[in-house]
């Protein structure tokens, strides 16, 4: 260490210390970047299988839907009020279905979490170093 000039010594050091702070909140938005990448990803290929399912899901709704209207016309009641009744049966269900969906698709699902947590260290680990 140069004894002579302790002043740009401190610049030098304050000057280092800001550079390494720069790269390593660069580092941390990297870091974020590819930690949602990755859960958008997953996110995509889940709703991909889920689509799907609900295609096949929707095909045998209908007949099991069908299949209730006939036991129904069955047991004696007009082909239009047993329709009605299976219609009314159906959208409860449904409604209960999209309220369960809705509030399972909050925003914390796509929430960085490693992310802030190794911000979280990182500000402590700079504010120690710099007292």
């Amino acid at each position: 260490m140069n004894a002579a000039n302790p002043i740009r010594n401190v610049v030098d050091l304050a000057s280092d210390a800001m550079g390494k702070a720069a790269d390593l909140v660069q580092l941390e938005f990297r870091l974020a970047r590819a930690e949602i990448a990755e859960k958008l990803e997953a996110w995509r290929a889940g709703l991909a299988l889920v689509l799907v399912g609900a295609i096949f899901a929707t095909a045998a709704l209908f007949l099991l839907l069908q299949a209730a209207v006939v036991a129904l016309v069955e047991r004696g009641l007009k082909p239009s009020a047993a329709t009605l009744i299976v219609a009314i049966a159906s959208l409860i269900v449904a409604a209960i279905l999209m309220g369960i969906g809705r509030s399972r698709l909050g925003a914390q699902a796509l929430k960085p979490e490693r992310t802030i947590d190794q911000l979280s260290r990182d500000r402590i680990l700079v504010k120690e170093k710099l007292t």
